[in-house]
């Protein structure tokens, strides 16, 4: 028998023509090849630096790696797998054992594992290395093997006639001779460290993804002709150009004032000196400052250094919720497109709602302006969205990305390809804002983060207004790394700006501001009273966050009656508006969402709004566009306005209000929601000349027990009772907070303190919630420590807790009652689901019947688009635990944007163990749940 005929039997690809293994592993090389071409050169250098060799040879040596991904395809399991592909193997000499073969199925991944660690130890390579690249690369479909479906793929190797090791022989030799890479290679390392393994692993699926494309890759190239690899080369830098695939070039550091149109505040001025020496390895930049001092543009500027200086590929920018990621999207936009003169830079919006942005969905289609999910280029130079990289699992991928943390986390927990979003973050400067605004598992999360991010050569830049100094040390150690002492004992006086290399910190900065008194007051918290009280505050603009939806829902509806408003009505209402902010896009919006409700008018004209996440996706993307557009630093500020809104306004929002309300929250959430308040200079209306803060539950009950958080409140449901007790026990008869001034001394005094500092009669409910406290606390950094890859050695392991998140084959977005507590935010369970209404035919996203919805047969795209913008999350019990004992709906489930939703039909009674609950969906106030 000829080999190198068998060979060129194999199939990878089905079809007519089939699409030869051998030339799919070499299209695969090439695109790895040419991907690395593309990167920065510090992206080369750390691959380099994985396995001490010359740029060059560990060029030709990665790729050959990606090209063996497939190598698993050369199997009897695999060949047999197509009736006609089957039948010419056989016929070319290469049989196998028919009955073991159908009976007894193994993914073409695991045969990978198998073959490659067989091969490379043939070359010599040192065993660990061996079996490092081989798991990684058997990986390649998103999950390592496990260890039954090893112990069958070992069962089919151990019958396998001779010949067949003969063949993939043939295929490595080929390989390597086709890349000009001369075996055995004398690499210059014992052992891998778990980061290139990485870079290997995810290189090598994303190489796989765009060779695997036929609109790229024809079908039937014969990889035994001459000059294939140099066709394949070809093939490849032409499909990243297509895409594109990000290709900065270095344009040297500018000053600040030619990026902004102003020049630097102190804030950003410590920002561009802490950044003034020239950096030769990763850096982390922590800014600490109060609230709505340009954090943002310092941070965006810091990213603009520290590529040039240390040739990083791109940015991410990680924010706690959409509403904030969606905020900063424009500004990150306008920056870019200042840095990207006569380039093309790619941006992408990361969560789940990106594609209701109507900035990210101009972006895409001037990425592909005929019709963006279709070939074919659009502007070449400037800020645009490619829709290869707008798929969710490839948007980490693009050179630079607004989107949730969350998106980021996932690369540190073991669901489907999360390797593939670390890399994406790899040589990257990654801005973590509103670092404090995470609970105790988040953090534990993020500290994992760190980590890797420091080990895959990133620079980070984390920004908070606010972070007790015990949060602080967690994310500088997981940093740093251990055996660095106290990284706080060094640091300057807040506000500060300090910069942290390998060893410890290499600049620090401290700077004046001119100084903002809050003015606290006591405001009732009953909704009647304190609907009363925001009202008796007009004229102005007022701002009340409240601490849940239900609380927001019923304060907005104690406002009083009034007449609903469309869009359509408010823009006619107010008038053109500024130039400036987010008010042209609303009027841009007048046409399509014109007939939307957005709130409401009372008698005495003055404009009530309601803002929370239990509305739909796209009537909370609009209504947080006019939250922003009105009240933001250019809006055209109603002169009575009132806002209603749970957190989601609480951060990132550039929200201005003359008088701000909030519940009693956590210190630090408490500040970071008086940034609201005077945010912009600008003459207030009278009475206003002053920022107050108006504080519900200062006034504790005349027991001896102190405030109630509980009951019909349920705050010490959404946050720790301790913590808004010793809150409490910090503001309680205090009239007022300087800032910055009293900042940090607050956070520590709240986040300090201990149970026997409270006064007798409360001493007792504050060591029992103190003890509580301590007990989640544990409990949740211990799932974070052992659900998360918080050591770098944990990246290919099958036996830690780790690996329960892969055992359980999680995809990012999935909907199921055994996962949900798995991913990057503990709480109560939730469900994310599409409110339609039931007709006489069929089903409607409206309860006239104008807009149907389908459950069944193939959906067009609009139809998609539709029912995922009216998706929205439930957690209240026990609607998540009964939906997910449902299907999606057919026609649902094959779509990747509504496979993880569930049906609820609008008006359905769920029962509890008294009476049931009813779940209805008001046009005004967003789902309501009724008990009946």
């Amino acid at each position: 028998m000829d080999i190198a005929v068998a060979a060129l039997n194999l199939w990878a690809k089905s079809g007519d023509p089939f699409h030869p293994l051998l030339a799919h592993m070499l299209d695969t090389a090439a695109v790895a090849w040419a991907i690395l071409e593309r990167e920065p050169g510090r992206t080369r250098k750390l691959y380099a630096a994985d396995w001490e060799l010359g740029e060059e040879e560990a060029l030709r040596w990665v790729a050959f790696l990606a090209g063996l991904h497939d190598l698993g395809k050369a199997s009897p399991v695999f060949q047999a797998a197509w009736e006609e592909g089957a039948q010419r193997v056989w016929d070319s000499g290469l049989t196998w054992n028919r009955e073991l073969v159908k009976e007894s199925w193994v993914a073409h991944g695991v045969f990978t594992e198998l073959y490659v660690k067989e091969a490379l130890e043939a070359l010599k390579l040192p065993g660990r290395i061996s079996c490092k690249i081989a798991k990684a690369l058997g990986a390649h479909h998103g999950f390592l093997a496990r260890g039954d479906e090893l112990r069958k793929g070992r069962l089919h190797v151990r019958v396998e006639e001779a010949l067949w090791k003969e063949v993939r022989n043939h295929l490595v030799q080929r390989l390597a001779k086709s890349l000009g890479l001369a075996l055995p290679l004398g690499v210059g390392v014992r052992d891998l460290a778990e980061p290139g393994a990485l870079r290997v692993m995810a290189l090598a699926s994303f190489a796989d993804w765009i060779a695997s494309d036929p609109n790229f890759f024809p079908y039937g190239r014969n990889p035994a002709h001459e000059g294939y690899w140099q066709e394949a080369l070809s093939l490849a830098r032409k499909a990243l150009e297509a895409l594109p695939w990000p290709s900065l070039q270095p344009g040297g550091v500018r000053p600040f004032e030619a990026l902004f149109p102003f020049p630097p505040n102190p804030l950003q001025a410590s920002v561009v000196e802490a950044l003034g020496a020239s950096f030769q390895e990763p850096t982390l930049l922590l800014v600490e400052a109060p609230m709505g001092l340009g954090k943002t543009e310092a941070a965006l500027y810091a990213y603009h250094v520290l590529r040039e200086q240390l040739d990083h590929r791109g940015l991410y920018v990680a924010l706690p919720t959409q509403a904030t990621a969606n905020g900063l999207f424009s500004r990150v936009r306008d920056f870019l497109e200042n840095l990207a003169v006569g380039q093309r830079w790619e941006l992408q919006l990361q969560h789940g709602a990106a594609p209701l942005n109507p900035l990210y969905a101009e972006l895409q289609e001037k990425a592909m302006p005929t019709k963006v999910y279709e070939g074919g280029r659009g502007e070449e130079g400037g800020v645009a969205a490619s829709a290869w990289f707008s798929a969710k699992k490839r948007a980490m991928l693009a050179g630079h990305g607004v989107g949730t943390l969350d998106q980021a986390l996932l690369g540190v927990l073991r669901v489907k390809h999360h390797f593939i979003r670390l890399w994406g973050l790899m040589n990257r400067v990654v801005v973590l804002d509103e670092v404090h605004a995470y609970d105790t598992y988040t953090s534990g999360l993020l500290k994992s983060l760190l980590t890797w991010l420091k080990a895959l050569g990133s620079s980070v830049v984390l920004m908070t207004a606010t972070l007790p100094q015990g949060k602080r040390e967690e994310l500088l150690r997981a940093w740093l790394g251990d055996g660095q002492g106290n990284p706080s004992l060094s640091l300057p006086p807040y506000p500060r700006v300090c910069a942290f290399g390998q060893g410890g910190m290499v600049a620090g900065r401290t700077f004046t501001l001119e100084g903002k008194t809050l003015l606290l007051e006591a405001a009732p918290v009953e909704v009647r009273e304190l609907a009363d009280a925001l009202k008796a505050r007009l004229p102005g603009v007022v701002g009340a966050i409240v601490n849940t939806v239900d609380r927001a829902q019923n304060l907005y509806q104690a406002l009083g009656e009034g007449e609903r408003v469309t869009l359509e009505e408010l823009l006619e209402g107010l008038g053109p508006g500024p130039n400036g902010g987010t008010w042209p896009d609303l009027l841009e919006n007048k046409g399509e969402k014109g007939q939307e409700i957005v709130g409401k008018r009372l008698a005495d004209g003055t404009w009530v709004f309601l803002l929370h996440a239990r509305f739909p996706a796209e009537e909370r993307a609009l209504r947080e566009a006019i939250a922003l557009a009105l009240f933001g630093k250019h809006g055209p500020r109603p002169e009575k306005a009132i806002l209603v809104a749970t957190q989601v306004a609480e951060q990132s929002l550039d929200l201005d209000f003359d008088y701000l309300y909030s519940d009693l929250a956590p210190i630090d959430l408490l500040l970071q929601r008086a940034g609201r308040l005077h945010r912009h200079p600008r003459r207030r209306p009278e009475g206003h000349e002053k920022p107050v803060l108006g504080v519900g539950g200062l006034v504790g009950s005349k027991g001896e027990d102190g405030p109630s958080f509980g009951g019909e409140l349920h705050w010490d449901k959404v946050y720790e009772d301790y913590v808004l007790l010793s809150t409490w026990f910090s503001l309680k008869g205090r009239d007022q907070v300087a800032l910055p001034q009293d900042l940090e001394g607050l956070l520590q005094e709240v986040y300090e303190r201990l149970p026997e500092a409270f006064p007798q009669g409360l001493r007792a409910r504050a060591q029992k919630a103190y003890e509580k406290l301590r007990e989640r606390a544990m409990k949740d950094s211990r799932i974070a420590e052992n659900l998360a890859l918080a050591r770098l050695e944990r990246l290919l392991s099958g036996v830690d807790a780790a690996a329960l998140v892969a055992g359980l084959g999680l995809d990012d977005e999935e909907e199921k009652r055994e996962t949900q507590r798995l991913l990057t935010r503990l709480g109560d369970p939730a469900v994310s689901v599409v409110p339609l209404y039931r007709q006489k035919e069929g089903w409607s996203l409206d309860p006239e019947g104008r807009h149907p919805a389908r459950l069944e047969g193939q959906l067009q795209g609009d139809e998609v688009l539709a029912l995922w913008s009216r998706a929205v999350r439930l957690s209240r019990h026990p609607i998540p635990r009964s939906l997910w004992d449902e299907d999606p709906p057919p026609a649902w489930h094959k779509s990747g944007l509504l496979r993880g939703l569930r049906l609820l039909e609008v008006g359905r009674t769920f029962p509890l163990e008294k009476g049931a609950l009813r779940v209805e969906l008001d046009p005004e106030l967003g789902v309501v749940y009724r008990r009946v």
